[in-house]
């Protein structure tokens, strides 16, 4: 199982190919290059972060902890609300006008395209710079024949760093999808003192998202899930019985297949979000 404690990190910056102040604090990473991999961050803008109008090649999931993180005109995703950004769907353009704290999971989607590290793209907006300039979220630069060619920031690094035009899925949704947990119901598990709100679960591949909360002195037994599990303290403390790791207020932690049957201890009452990752069992068909 692994974890991290989000106070043991500093915020820096990741890449300059968007306008406006964001830090980044990178609590986990997956594998580059797997359809799975994924960064889970804690990101923080300075009111005046900016974006055009784009949409991706991989999922995104958002907690917004403090705050109001504009998304869209008008449109902002306020703090205690969380949403599901779609790989394929157009979302923004972005505009913040206030300052915001979000938990930030980007992650390959149902589609299969996987994604972009962020050691790639920090690499792809460096050696970029030396070729044209970023302006706005907007990547500009000349041609050997005299023209100029404007590309979303994320778009142009991601050719650069892959060699080929980006691909996207057909959209399975329109625009992002926003959840106001409090509006949700806890529901009982098996477990005495352990209930869980399902907020969601999207695409062919069982992205699902939610909350768990359970009382002081209360045990989980880790269950078997097809994919990996990404989960993080909003309040209170866990503990994992076999190493005896306390996991408090904002602490991240991982949760494998291969840790099913695990012991988590509840030492303060505890609330808790987790998205599921998208499951690559098995091949797309033909």
């Amino acid at each position: 199982m692994q974890t991290i404690h989000a106070d043991e990190i500093e915020f820096g910056a990741v890449s300059g190919h968007r306008s406006g102040g964001i830090d980044f604090k990178r609590l986990l990473q997956g594998a580059p290059g797997a359809q799975d991999n994924f960064e889970l961050s804690i990101v923080r803008t300075a009111g005046d972060y900016f974006t055009p109008r784009h949409r991706h090649n991989f999922d995104q999931v958002r907690y917004c902890i403090e705050g109001a993180m504009n998304y869209a005109p008008g449109k902002d995703l306020k703090a205690g609300t969380a949403g599901y950004f779609p790989e394929g769907a157009y979302y923004g353009p972005q505009a913040d006008t206030s300052q915001s704290t979000v938990l930030l999971l980007q992650m390959g989607g149902s589609g299969g395209y996987g994604f972009m590290s962020y050691q790639q793209l920090h690499d792809g907006y460096e050696r970029l710079c030396d070729l044209g300039q970023f302006d706005g979220g907007v990547f500009t630069r000349d041609t050997a024949d005299g023209r100029k060619v404007r590309k979303d920031g994320y778009e142009a690094i991601w050719e650069y760093v892959n060699g080929r035009e980006v691909e996207y899925p057909s959209p399975r949704y329109d625009e992002p999808v926003i959840f106001h947990p409090e509006n949700f119901r806890w529901i009982p598990t098996r477990e005495p003192g352990f209930e869980i709100k399902h907020l969601g679960t999207f695409g062919e591949r069982g992205v699902a998202i939610g909350m768990i909360r359970s009382t002081k002195g209360s045990r989980h037994l880790i269950d078997r899930h097809r994919s990996p599990e990404l989960l993080f303290v909003l309040r209170g403390a866990i503990r994992d019985v076999t190493s005896g790791e306390l996991l408090d207020k904002h602490a991240a932690f991982r949760v494998d297949p291969s840790d099913a049957g695990r012991p988590i201890e509840t030492v303060e009452d505890c609330e808790l979000f987790f998205v599921q990752l998208a499951n690559f069992d098995r091949p797309f068909d033909a």
